[in-house]
């Protein structure tokens, strides 16, 4: 018997998808008699969108929509395949784009193209007919399954058609199964123990009822949807992944030609900090937030033998935190590896300079450490578990080091007040040194999330989103079951401030390029700093024996009564007043981020016979 395993639009183009690269070698260990497939089917969608279109519509344009989760265009291109329509609500999602800041004339024009699309991927796969067809469904991947799934049903009944993934989730699968026909089976919940155990039971004409988190129909075609797992799967049950299916079909395909291709592996599952407090606006983690990470003896052998099969140096790891006991164990083992790697890793934004210092060392060149905000009370909000100072310190010592940092501001909280951002805005300028924020964002309610599962929270009022009005034709009230993200009422910062937030957050953008805040050590062990960012006066400051101590004992964040016993175990004399006014010079001066009585050194650490070019001048270089 045979299995197509299918990752539909809008899979990346760039990386492989980590489900069918576990789920298929886990098929050939514990199913037996089945053959697996894979279909990458985001690569030919890119293709006949190029090729139907003229070259108009490109291999970027697809990147472009496929980050638009929160808009819900991916999906809505597909309405017209689902719909078997020439056009599903054209007029009204583009009014809906125009009022959120999205040009609608690329993904109007994909949508002529989805509905051609499906008819001929679904003829391809009934002239070879696979006995089950199983969709893997994250984001925007619902739509472009469920069309899919409907036409191989309407040309080829007898292929029984199956999905999973995070979009198949507690409530969601059992709902999109009642919802869809044209979905004989859905699993929710880990498919690695669930998926063989379907195929064994479909293969031997056995019954469903024993199979963790499968919704299925009985014989009066009701839904029938099975308990969950009673417990997470252990990592020792996930195996390595296999791409060799992506990267077949990207090496013959001109797509090839527009995109750097990454490897994507996995090094644990949930999040141990959502272990202890989930942070409050998040629900990445749906129901399987309990912390599991891989052995790390496993990590680099399988860093090796991906890299050595695929030849590809970039490496996405899609954990959503990084394990901290992996500092003793993985990081030293990837840095010995003799590969000039380029890694990527979510964190947490507490981590310190030593331990950024061992991820750089291990080629860990891009890091994700959920920063979301500079102001403390804000951050206590999303139960985050750091201050405003934690997050300056570790951007500017990514900064030192050479990392690359993805970050953005989230506002919106029940309890901020413009307070909370007001004086922040002012201080934005004494970071344009450091690597800026990709945006602000209001938070979205997301299910899963503390904020949903407790209205009382904060968000009493909510709704499905006003993108699946454009989308799906169901009752309300189902769709309130199958649906991520969820529409409600505007807390927290509103109008002017949520305007200058937006307005400074640009700014900061755009003066990075031309900004730079260097220190060193003269020989009389005084700090000298040199300021060429751009909203600041050119100049070299020379600071005395005193404040040198007092800036450099700022760099792991200091309160006023430590720094003031820094300067008497050093043999200053200082009374409260004078490090108060030294500390004020400081934050003024924009040498020091301040907030809630914590200050922080804000200058990189400079080798002063190293000089590097910024907005065409000559600056002194970060180590």
């Amino acid at each position: 018997m045979k299995i197509l395993l299918v990752a539909m639009p809008w899979q990346g183009l760039d990386t492989p998808s980590s489900a069918l690269g576990i789920l298929g070698p886990c098929v050939r260990r514990q199913a037996a008699g089945w053959e697996v497939d894979e279909l990458y089917a985001n690569i030919p969608w890119a293709e006949h969108l190029m090729r139907e279109s003229d070259g108009y519509i490109t291999a970027e344009h697809y990147g472009e929509v496929a980050v638009q989760v929160f808009h819900g265009v991916g999906d809505w291109v597909f309405t017209s395949a689902l719909y078997d329509v020439d056009g599903h609500r054209v007029d009204e999602f583009s009014e809906f784009l125009q009022k959120r800041g999205i040009e609608p004339q690329v993904p109007v024009e994909m949508q002529k193209h989805s509905r051609e699309f499906i008819r001929n991927l679904a003829a391809e796969i009934a002239a070879d007919p696979p006995d089950v067809v199983g969709f893997t469904s994250t984001f925007m991947q619902n739509v472009p399954s469920l069309a899919l799934a409907k036409e191989l049903k309407r040309i080829a009944p007898g292929i029984r058609t199956l999905i999973g993934g995070a979009n198949c989730d507690g409530p969601q699968g059992p709902a999109l199964h009642r919802n869809f026909e044209q979905l004989d089976f859905v699993i929710s919940g880990e498919g690695e123990r669930a998926l063989p155990a379907l195929l064994n039971r479909i293969a031997k004409g056995k019954g469903f009822a024993d199979v963790p988190g499968l919704s299925w129909r009985d014989e009066e075609g009701r839904t029938v949807a099975n308990p969950p797992a009673a417990a997470a799967l252990p990592f020792a049950a996930v195996p390595a992944p296999d791409y060799d299916s992506y990267f077949r079909a990207l090496k013959s395909s001109p797509v090839q030609d527009h995109v750097r291709p990454m490897l994507v592996m996995e090094t644990s599952r949930g999040c141990w900090w959502g272990d202890r407090h989930q942070c409050t606006f998040c629900g990445l983690n749906g129901s399987n937030i309990d912390f599991r990470s891989k052995a790390p003896e496993r990590i680099a052998r399988e860093v090796q033998d991906l890299v050595e099969r695929y030849q590809i140096l970039d490496l996405v790891m899609v954990d959503n935190i990084l394990d901290m006991k992996y500092f003793g164990t993985v990081i030293p083992e990837l840095a010995a590896l003799d590969l000039d790697l380029r890694i990527h890793y979510e964190i947490k934004s507490n981590l310190t300079r030593d331990q950024l210092k061992s991820l750089r060392e291990a080629n860990v060149l891009y890091v994700q450490p959920g920063i979301e905000g500079l102001s403390s009370h804000v951050l206590r909000l999303m139960d985050k578990g750091v201050s405003g100072a934690h997050n300056v310190r570790l951007l500017r010592d990514s900064e030192d080091l050479g990392l690359n940092v993805t970050w953005n501001i989230l506002y919106g909280f029940p309890g901020e007040t413009e307070e909370d951002y007001r004086g922040l805005l002012k201080r934005f300028t004494t970071l344009e040194h450091l690597q800026p924020p990709t945006g602000a964002w209001r938070i979205a309610l997301e299910r899963f999330s503390p904020y949903f599962e407790e209205p009382t929270n904060g968000f009493m009022f909510r709704r499905p989103a006003e993108i699946y009005d454009f989308i799906y034709e169901v009752p309300r009230d189902q769709l309130y079951d199958f649906v991520y993200l969820f529409d409600t009422t505007d807390e927290g910062i509103v109008g002017p401030v949520e305007d200058e937030l937006k307005q400074a957050v640009d700014e900061w953008a755009a003066a990075y390029d031309q900004s730079s805040l260097s220190y060193w050590i003269d020989d009389r062990d005084r700090v000298v700093i040199e300021d060429r960012r751009a909203s600041w006066p050119e100049e070299v400051i020379e600071l005395d024996d005193r404040q040198s101590n007092v800036y450099l004992g700022m760099f792991q964040g200091a309160g006023q009564e430590g720094v003031r016993r820094r300067l008497a175990s050093a043999g200053f004399a200082a009374g409260e007043g004078e490090v108060e006014e030294m500390l004020r010079y400081f934050v003024d001066r924009g040498l020091a981020f301040e907030e809630e009585g914590r200050y922080v050194s804000v200058a990189l650490e400079v080798d002063p016979y190293r000089r590097k070019l910024v907005n065409g001048r000559e600056v002194f270089a970060s180590r």
